[in-house]
């Protein structure tokens, strides 16, 4: 989707790699059906505001921005950045640009989405006729510098437009749309042939995770693609698309990595929402074939969320497209641009998806644990010895110590850091005759806050074992240095 103002704000977690399997049943899944599987689901938006409470309030735990939000938000981050063809111009200032972005901002963005709809020619897409190989370059450079700067940060593609079935060739690109081909309008690749390119072009060692817009279209959420008869139609416009593209990173490529459907939604008839006015206004009426009522798209959201939950664990986050942008002023979006259409605030959507069941995934934290010390019983020292927190999500980690039971003196640095500190402390083994001691160091991991407000923490608090063991003597001994000539 295009953005006209460069101003706006504009969803996961992280996530092991899962089975191969891929759902491609036809049944509903009821609206009341509580989430079965592993939590792997990012609930978020693509707002217009990123500071607006109402995101909070549907109880999402993630959200895009377009820019540095300039402090901690109070849900996980997704920040997209803009590249076009014009970004191979100059692409080691560029990576420099970004790689000093992800070093400021890694105590506020957890994942980066490189691009949007690069297999389109518009200026919010790649902005020249589509190449995923040259794309692929853009991607691979932002995932060596991000991850230079923010090794815990996320790196997803760009979420790639769904253009239904293309079936011409253009200078030895299939599924490929240009000016004076058949029926083409421009320039535009089949998005299930730019992945295909991207992969060959080597971008599966350039990515965490995949991004994909599985917009529904006039089709319910659990419609069927690659079905005879299917509401999805002979294109497969149908949410359920991404079906096809987990089929090919998987069973032609061998890519077992999630996907991120960084934009989905459905697009809302005007004259159900009080704008009749913009039914046959030329910036809405080539969409007059994708529209549901506000109910149905209500019903459709949920059904998705619910539909990813319980067959997709290879899905991560899903960003609704969109909030709020129904409110942008008419200087920055035209007062029919389809965009307003496809807003949930304040209309039937927003309810049900703040009462829908969530199944989000919690920060995890893992200590380094147990830590074991060594001294001699006829010449005690003091010992020193760490623990390190770290988070197997990409949350921001936060611990406190609660208390210690130990039978020996433990000095601790610091009763509280951050999971860029060490947990210190200075043991005493004096007095202590042969044998085996164990203490305990109780701590708690949080996540800071506002995140606490959306994301919760798993195991929080756990006694972390400092084992000291008094022996006879300690031998020590040096291994010599061998030079080779």
């Amino acid at each position: 989707m295009r953005l006209r103002s460069r101003g706006w704000w504009r969803l996961l977690v992280w996530f092991g790699r899962v089975g191969l399997g891929v759902a491609l049943v036809s049944s509903s899944v009821p609206l009341d059906a509580r989430a079965q599987s592993t939590p792997h689901l990012g609930y978020g938006v693509n707002p217009l505001n990123s500071a607006d409470p109402g995101i909070g309030n549907m109880g999402f735990d993630w959200a895009k921005v377009f820019g540095s939000p300039g402090s901690r938000l109070p849900y996980r981050v997704l920040r997209r950045v803009e590249v076009h063809a014009s970004t191979l111009n100059n692409l080691s200032a560029w990576g420099d640009w970004l790689e000093s972005e992800a070093r400021a901002q890694a105590d506020w963005i957890e994942a980066w989405e490189i691009g949007n709809e690069p297999n389109l020619d518009a200026s919010y897409g790649w902005a020249a006729p589509p190449n995923a190989a040259d794309y692929t370059r853009v991607l691979c450079e932002a995932y060596r510098r991000i991850k230079r700067a923010d090794p815990t940060a996320i790196v997803v593609s760009a979420g790639l437009a769904p253009t239904g079935r293309v079936p011409f060739e253009w200078n030895g690109h299939k599924g490929y749309c240009a000016p004076g081909l058949g029926w083409c309008p421009g320039y535009y690749q089949d998005e299930r042939e730019f992945l295909r390119e991207m992969l060959q072009a080597g971008a599966a060692n350039c990515l965490d995770a995949l991004g994909f817009h599985p917009y529904g279209f006039a089709a319910s959420a659990t419609a069927a693609p690659a079905t005879p008869g299917s509401e999805c139609g002979s294109n497969d416009f149908c949410f359920r698309t991404v079906e096809v593209i987990r089929q090919i990173m998987v069973g032609e490529f061998g890519v077992d990595k999630p996907i991120w459907a960084t934009e989905f939604g459905w697009l809302v008839d005007p004259r159900q929402v009080g704008r009749p006015e913009c039914w046959d206004d030329p910036s809405f009426s080539g969409r007059q074939w994708q529209v549901v009522s506000p109910d149905q798209q209500a019903t459709y959201l949920v059904q998705a969320y619910q539909w990813a939950d319980a067959n997709w664990p290879w899905m991560g986050a899903m960003l609704v497209f969109n909030y709020g942008f129904s409110e942008a002023p008419s200087n920055s979006l035209p007062p029919c641009d389809q965009m307003r259409f496809y807003d949930i605030k304040g209309r039937p959507a927003e309810q049900a998806l703040r009462d829908m069941i969530k199944n989000k995934v919690p920060a995890r934290p893992l200590w380094t644990t147990p830590v074991t010390m060594l001294s001699d019983v006829d010449t005690p020292a003091p010992l020193r010895g760490a623990f390190r927190l770290r988070s197997t999500t990409p949350d921001p980690l936060s611990w406190t110590v609660s208390g210690i039971s130990a039978p020996f003196p433990v000095t601790l640095d610091a009763n509280s850091g951050t999971d860029a500190q060490s947990l210190s402390f200075v043991v005493d083994p004096s007095g202590k005759g042969l044998g085996v001691y164990t203490g305990t160091i109780r701590v708690q991991a949080t996540v800071p806050s506002p995140l606490s407000q959306s994301v919760s923490v798993e195991n929080p608090d756990q006694e972390l074992q400092v084992v000291l063991r008094v022996v006879p003597e300690v031998y020590r001994t040096m291994l010599p240095l061998v030079l080779r000539r």
